[in-house]
C-alpha cells in the first residue's frame, strides 16, 4: 500500500497511516502523493506550513480538513517531544516505543502497530483494521463486541503455532479482504470455511456474485 520512499522513514510512515483513514487506498496514494509534491514530508517542514496549504495539497484524498490539522499537530508534536526523528523511539522496546507512539496527537492503537511493523514485523506486531476485525468476529475467535486488544490477542493466539506466523498472518488479510468480505463473502472458496462459525456463510457460488 505504502509508496516506496515511505517505507524507510518512520516519520512518512506515520504521515501516510493518517492519510489511509477512512479512506480508500487510491485515495490514500493520491493524497500522498499529492503533499509529496508540495512539500518535503519532514516533521520541520509540515510544522511551518500552513493547515491551508496542507489541505488543498491532500484535498484528492478526502477528510482534508481532519487530516490537514493532524498532520500539522503531529508534525509540532514530533519536533517537540523527539526532535523531528522517531527513529530512536522504535528502538525502544515494543511496548515503551508504543506507549511514546501513542502520546502523538489522534495516534491509536493501530497507528501505533503500524509504525511498530516497521522494526518488529508481523511476528511480534499486528495492526488490526477493519479486515481482520471481521475475520476473527467471524471465525468466533472474539464475540461481535470484542474490542482492539482482544482481537488482537485472539489472532496471534489463532496463529501462534505456526512457523511462519507473519507470512500466516499476512494471508490470514488477504483472505479476509479479498475472500471473507464484508458484503457478499465467497464462502465456497474459502480454504479454512470448517474453522468458521459465521452465521450466514454459504458455500452456494450466489454469495460470490457482486
Amino acid at each position: 500500500m505504502y509508496p516506496k520512499d515511505s517505507s524507510s522513514d518512520p516519520f512518512r510512515h506515520l504521515i501516510i497511516t493518517v492519510l489511509s483513514q477512512n479512506t480508500s487506498e487510491t485515495n490514500c496514494i493520491r493524497a500522498y502523493k499529492g503533499l509529496a509534491a508540495q512539500f518535503e514530508i519532514t516533521p520541520e517542514v509540515l510544522a511551518s506550513a500552513s493547515q491551508e496549504e496542507i489541505k488543498n495539497a491532500i484535498r484528492s484524498g478526502g477528510l482534508y480538513n481532519v487530516k490537514s490539522k493532524r498532520i500539522k499537530e503531529l508534525s509540532k508534536t514530533v519536533l517537540a517531544k523527539f526532535g523531528g526523528d522517531l527513529t530512536p523511539v522504535l528502538s525502544l522496546p515494543k511496548e515503551e516505543a508504543k506507549r511514546h507512539l501513542m502520546e502523538l496527537p489522534g495516534i491509536g492503537d493501530k497507528t501505533a502497530d503500524v509504525l511498530l511493523t516497521s522494526r518488529y514485523g508481523y511476528r511480534e506486531v499486528l495492526p488490526i483494521d477493519t479486515h481482520y476485525d471481521r475475520l476473527a468476529k467471524r471465525l468466533g475467535l472474539v464475540g461481535h463486541a470484542a474490542q482492539y486488544q482482544e482481537i488482537q490477542a485472539a489472532l496471534f493466539a489463532f496463529v501462534a503455532d505456526c512457523d511462519k506466523r507473519d507470512r500466516v498472518a499476512g494471508l490470514l488479510w488477504l483472505l479476509a479482504k479479498y475472500t471473507c468480505k464484508a458484503q457478499r463473502p465467497r464462502c465456497h472458496e474459502c480454504p479454512i470455511i470448517d474453522m468458521c462459525g459465521y452465521e450466514e456463510k454459504s458455500l452456494g457460488p450466489r454469495c460470490a456474485r457482486t
